[in-house]
């Protein structure tokens, strides 16, 4: 039986504003994987979501006097620091209060608040006019969404003749059992397409792809530095959620990650709305 999309929508904002302080504190202020050049890249996990944000912000090539709608913000990392280094103007949105208070919190602590703004809104009932933005980025967040087509639609919608979108998405690699199955839909999550799945998606939505950069390799590293950082914080955290629901917390994103590295790749995708259509 397919879930209503309300009440999808209702489960996701509600799973991350329980969640809000476990993965600000499992994953800091970028709540997303990090990006690796190489196998002899040293970067810490900080270090390497850093990068990763700043190659998206390359790809969006938006830049003073430009706007940029970061679909599904979480606390508004990637939105600040893609804001700073193109001086563009920014707006985030997300489903959870929490993640858009925080975000906006920090904007005003970074002095950005002028040009970096967050709101509480759905990815595929986005409350903008259409042709309202230069570009859009949509990071780990289709995940969450179970009719892809509709999210790339607004995306479409909202974008003005000749901005881009860029993804940066989870993808299918290798089939899920029914074990695994079982663990990625005890999230607010659904089995994300293939690579080659999401390029046909984007181009059904009526863009034109630019480039679409299998990422799988690079962001490896981030399964074992997010077991790290929950092994780490897990004291700091008992005190927020108490030891058994922090417990069962901490052994659901174990199983998830054991998930991703197993069955799931990574893509980086750039797309454009052409002048016309």
């Amino acid at each position: 039986m397919t879930e209503d999309p309300a009440v999808r929508s209702q489960r996701v904002g509600t799973f991350y504003d329980l969640m809000g302080v476990f993965l600000d504190a499992v994953y800091g202020d970028n709540l997303h994987y990090g990006y690796w050049a190489d196998e002899h890249d040293h970067a810490t996990m900080p270090q390497a979501q850093e990068r990763l944000n700043d190659e998206l912000a390359g790809r969006l090539a938006v830049g003073p006097g430009g706007h940029l709608l970061d679909i599904g913000c979480g606390t508004g990392g990637p939105t600040r620091r893609i804001a700073r280094i193109t001086g563009a103007e920014a707006t985030g949105v997300s489903l959870s209060g929490w993640q858009v208070e925080r975000a906006g919190e920090l904007a005003i602590k970074e002095d950005l608040a002028d040009r970096v703004h967050f709101t509480r809104a759905d990815a595929t009932a986005l409350p903008y006019a259409a042709a309202s933005f230069d570009a859009a980025l949509a990071l780990e967040v289709l995940v969450h969404v179970p009719d892809k087509a509709v999210a790339l639609a607004e995306a479409h919608r909202v974008l003005r003749p000749g901005g881009r979108l860029v993804l940066a998405e989870l993808t299918l690699a290798r089939p899920m059992n029914d074990e695994q199955r079982r663990i990625f839909s005890a999230m607010p999550m659904s089995t994300p397409p293939t690579v080659q799945e999401y390029v046909e998606q984007v181009r059904e939505a009526g863009f034109e792809v630019v480039d679409a950069f299998d990422a799988s390799t690079n962001v490896r590293r981030s399964h074992q530095a997010t077991r790290e950082a929950v092994a780490h914080e897990h004291e700091r955290l008992s005190g927020t959620y108490g030891p058994r629901v922090l417990r069962q917390v901490g052994n659901a994103v174990l199983d998830l990650q054991s998930v991703a590295e197993a069955c799931l790749g990574y893509l980086m995708l750039t797309a454009r709305r052409p002048e016309r259509g």
